[in-house]
Order: C-alpha cells, then sequence, then structure tokens
C-alpha cells in the first residue's frame, strides 16, 4: 500500500504544469466593420470573417479602406484597426502576445491585468512594449516613418538601435534610425472615434463582477445582455436576454466552422464567446436557459462545450450540463477527457440537456460542411436515429467550412497582393525581447535631464491629417553606469520583407501627415534592428484557489 502511495505522489509530480492551470484561449473578433478578412496559415487565402471569429497563433487579419476592426485578446486588451491595415498574430502563448503591424495603423487599449512583457507589437522597424493600463496609438506614416503616440499610461519604444520610455502626452517619431521625441498632435477622427469607443465600454463595467479572475474583462458584455441570478445548486449564473423569447436555446444561433484541427463554434450573438466556449449550460426552474460559469482556475477555452451525435446522414449536438465530461483532442479542465488515445465507451454517456426543448440540434451532413446556419427555433428535430459520437467529427471540411460567412468579397477590398510570408519567417525577423533576471555591465541609462525636449503642439491641418516633425539626429549620451538594457549587436537584420508582385513603378509623392494606404508595397532594404533585452523582476506572491462561489459559499462541482 505505501509502495502505491509513493508511486501515485512521484507520478503527479510528473505531470507538466499546465495540467493544472486554466488555459485562456485565442484573441477574437468583437468588432467587424466592413469586409474584414483573415488568413490562417492552413488555409493559404483571404476569407471573410465575422465577430467572434478566433484568431490563433499564425493568423493575419486585413481591415480595407473604410472598415475599422477591433480585436480582444485573451487578457481583455483591445486592439483596434483602420481601414488600410494589416495585423498578424505572430505568437500566442502562455502570458504572452507577439503582434505585427505590418501597415496602416492600429490603437490599443490594455488590460487592467496585464503584466510586463506580456505584449510586443512589431512594426517595420519599431518594437512597442506597453505597460498596463495604457492607450496608445502606432502609425505607419509616408516615407517609412512610424509613429509611436501614448494617450495614457506608457510604453517602451525601440526603434533604430535607440530604447526610450515614452510616457502620456508624448508621441515619438522614428525614421532612418533616427527618432524625436515631441507632445502629441491634436485627435483626430481615428483618435475620437477610439476613445469613445473606450469610454462607452468603460461605462458598462461595473466594479464587482461575477466572473472568475480570468474572465473579468468580459463581464461588461454579459451584465449588458442578460441578468444574473443566485441558485442553490450553482451558485451565479447567467441568463441571457434572449431566453425570453420561447423558442431560444444556446448553439442554434451560428455555425461550426473548421479551425486549425477542429470544428469551432461561431456564435452570430455579438455576446456569444464567453458562454460559449467557457463553462456549461442548465435548464433551472423559473429562469429557463442559464450559463453557469467555471470555478476560478478551472478556465479552459473550448472549439464548444458539447456532447456530439453522429449517423450516416446527419450530425448532431447538444449543449452539456454542469458536470458532464468534455471529450476533446487534448486537455480542457478537470472536467474533460483527452481522447486522442484514448477509446471510450459511449454505452455509458448520458447527456442531460437532450430531452430538453431545444437541447439536441440535427443538420444534414451536407448542410453542416457547406455552412449552413443552425436553425435557430425549436423545430422538431428530424425524424433519425443518432448515436452518440465521442468528440466532434472527423470529416473532411470544404472550403464553405471554413468561412466564418459564406459571402464574395469584392476584389477592390481585398489586400495588396504580395508575397506570403510565413509565421516563422516573420517570428524570426521580430523576435522576442526577453527579459533578464540581472542588469549587466556596461550599459547606459538616461537621465531624466537628458531626455529630448517636448515640442509644443502644433495646429493640426483640417481634415484628418497628423502633424508629422521631421525626425532629427540624436546626440550621444554619455554612460552613467547604471543598468541599461543591452544591445546585441550580433542580432541578423530583417530579411524577408514582402515583395509587390506588380512591376515597381515610381509611387506620386505622399502629402506629408496623410495616413495613406499601400496597395503595392515596394522591397527595400532592410537596416539591421538592434534588440534591447528588458530586466523584469516578477512577482513572487501567487493565489490560492479554492472551489467556492463569488459569494464564498461553497458549491457543487461543474
Amino acid at each position: 500500500m505505501k509502495k502505491l502511495i509513493l508511486i501515485c505522489v512521484l507520478t503527479t509530480f510528473l505531470i507538466p504544469a499546465w495540467a493544472f492551470a486554466g488555459v485562456i484561449g485565442p484573441a477574437r473578433i468583437k468588432l467587424a466593420d466592413g469586409d474584414i478578412m483573415f488568413r490562417t496559415p492552413d488555409a493559404g487565402e483571404w476569407l471573410p470573417a465575422a465577430v467572434n471569429t478566433p484568431l490563433d497563433e499564425g493568423d493575419a487579419v486585413w481591415c480595407p479602406n473604410g472598415a475599422k476592426a477591433e480585436i480582444q485578446l485573451a487578457d481583455g486588451t483591445m486592439v483596434r484597426l483602420d481601414g488600410g491595415s494589416q495585423l498578424d498574430l505572430l505568437a500566442n502563448e502562455d502570458g504572452f502576445t507577439h503582434l505585427h503591424l505590418a501597415s496602416g495603423r492600429l490603437y490599443l487599449r490594455t488590460a487592467q491585468t496585464s503584466t510586463k512583457n506580456s505584449l510586443q507589437i512589431d512594426a517595420d522597424d519599431t518594437t512597442v512594449l506597453p505597460e498596463a493600463r495604457t492607450r496608445l496609438r502606432l502609425d505607419m506614416l509616408p516615407n517609412s516613418q512610424e509613429d509611436v503616440a501614448i494617450l495614457k499610461g506608457a510604453a517602451y519604444v525601440e526603434g533604430g538601435g535607440n530604447r526610450t520610455r515614452v510616457r502620456a502626452g508624448e508621441h515619438i517619431i522614428l525614421e532612418d534610425g533616427h527618432n524625436e521625441l515631441l507632445s502629441l498632435n491634436p485627435p483626430d477622427s481615428w483618435e475620437h472615434w477610439n476613445t469613445d469607443r473606450d469610454r462607452a465600454q468603460s461605462r458598462s463595467a461595473r466594479a464587482e463582477s461575477n466572473l472568475p479572475d480570468e474572465l473579468r474583462s468580459h463581464s461588461s458584455e454579459l451584465d449588458a445582455n442578460g441578468t444574473w441570478v443566485r441558485v442553490p445548486e450553482y451558485g451565479m449564473v447567467w441568463r441571457p436576454n434572449v431566453v425570453a423569447y420561447d423558442d431560444w436555446a444556446p448553439y442554434r444561433s451560428g455555425r461550426w466552422i473548421w479551425k486549425g484541427s477542429d470544428y469551432v463554434w461561431l456564435s452570430f450573438e455579438s455576446w456569444g464567446w464567453v458562454p460559449y466556449h467557457f463553462g456549461r449550460w442548465a435548464v433551472l426552474a423559473g429562469f429557463g436557459w442559464c450559463w453557469v460559469p467555471p470555478l476560478r482556475g478551472d478556465v479552459y477555452w473550448s472549439p464548444g462545450y458539447v456532447g456530439w451525435y453522429r449517423t450516416g446522414s446527419h450530425i448532431g449536438w447538444t449543449p452539456l450540463a454542469p458536470g458532464e465530461i468534455f471529450y476533446g483532442h487534448g486537455h480542457y479542465g478537470r472536467h474533460s477527457v483527452n481522447i486522442t488515445n484514448t477509446t471510450i465507451n459511449t454505452s455509458t454517456v448520458i447527456y442531460r440537456n437532450r430531452d430538453i426543448r431545444g437541447g439536441m440540434t440535427v443538420l444534414p451532413h451536407n448542410d453542416f460542411l457547406r455552412g449552413r446556419t443552425a436553425p435557430q427555433r425549436h423545430s422538431a428535430s428530424p425524424n433519425v436515429s443518432v448515436s452518440i459520437s465521442v468528440g466532434s467529427p472527423r470529416i473532411q471540411p470544404q472550403r464553405e467550412t471554413r468561412m466564418p460567412i459564406v459571402k464574395q468579397i469584392p476584389p477592390k477590398v481585398a489586400p495588396p497582393r504580395v508575397e506570403h510570408q510565413d509565421n516563422r519567417e516573420l517570428r524570426q525577423r521580430f523576435q522576442r525581447i526577453t527579459p533578464q533576471s540581472e542588469p549587466q555591465r556596461g550599459y547606459q541609462q538616461l537621465p531624466a535631464s537628458s531626455a529630448p525636449p517636448i515640442s509644443a503642439v502644433q495646429t493640426a491641418p483640417a481634415g484628418d491629417k497628423r502633424v508629422v516633425h521631421p525626425a532629427a539626429p540624436q546626440q550621444a549620451s554619455p554612460s552613467y553606469g547604471t543598468s541599461q538594457p543591452r544591445i546585441e549587436q550580433h542580432q541578423q537584420p530583417r530579411t524577408g520583407a514582402p515583395a509587390a508582385t506588380a512591376p515597381q513603378a515610381t509611387p506620386p509623392a505622399p502629402q506629408r501627415g496623410v495616413l495613406q494606404s499601400r496597395p503595392e508595397p515596394i522591397k527595400r532594404e532592410l537596416k539591421q534592428k538592434r534588440v534591447w533585452k528588458v530586466t523584469s523582476p516578477e512577482d513572487p506572491k501567487e493565489k490560492v484557489i479554492k472551489e467556492k462561489d463569488h459569494g464564498g459559499k461553497e458549491i457543487k462541482g461543474r
């Protein structure tokens, strides 16, 4: 007996750490105003995107002229794109997100829970490391200029071998290896639109949240589209406003798309991200369908928490009830089974929500593959005999199955035709800036007195124009013997810039200070990018996770 206990203890230590930690999951498109498109590494083509489209590592988003897009990262950070912008998601790892702005401009609002070095944004010759509670914009301007403006908070900006901490009320222009720190320009219409959206989202946020800490940034979205009620079985649960309609049921207003290596539920409901990719659903007396959130520390994103059914001609699914096992290819928390190398006896699998009105949805096989939407009403399920299928369907997707919304995109709004770069090539060019545990000797630290002078705010021209100041060479600063991030002199230059397939032509002279799209990027010589390594001590404190609801009472397992 003692030998058995010892084996169990040793086995516990052999389990990887990620098996005990919650996995937050991918980013998502929160707003798609216009013909937003995205590209995945396996698709090889630009496809129309929709709200709640998941974005994984290696994906890219294109926002055509006249359109706007908002992307919500896993920690709640908001990234917005203006027309003529392309954003690449280079890395989406545990505690770190790496973005690359290939063209256009973006606006960023970091989440309150963001940690140091958890987000890195690269442009052509600029790296931005924003701090928590920071609002900034990054503009790729004509003549290869890049402008980083800090509206709130602070960020470290590195380019041309120089590294500067830019604070609220300042912006820095980087051009040809030089940079200049100036005061902010007057806001334009793009900035006004973003600040108005920030203000609206902040007003709807409450100080208290009924969600676990890992999902707290989604509280305002659920509060605006439903109500929270306390029930004896599960504690606080969320009841969507649409439950008032007699014909509503979860996992109906939307469709399944093929993303990565699995079928992912894409909800057509604006709030349909958290309730369909986390937690479980239950029908409660007096309330109807309610969403039961996961417990703290057991927050795992999944393609869709449903049980599957299958026949030769139909595919069906039902929302999982609290405590029911999710069968997937991977680890999804304590109430899950990794079926990659496991055989499941389906005769013992029972889904409680199947026999509830609207609890099971069935589609013909071809409709499922071609992207037909699920029926939204409680029409009787087809009179077919279905059997439980462990895991999502293992059927070959079609082109329509990969499209969040099946429609034709006009060629005029398609991205510029450039040579596609693999995500590995981009990550080689734009390497992560990693922190050092100890400072090194011989680095330079610029004192506050040696910072560039702040210029007076100049009046912006009429219209949506940005005042762009010519960047002046910076004077060398003396060494003060204090800690300063180290320049990697052996860093390889950035290579493999996108090359236009069309013949190169001399473009008209751009109007200085006006953001313009780049329909035909010109291949140019890339300069060596010097990379700093930043010192960032970690917080040794850790939170203790207890299985209690938000009111402090112990509740049933979910």
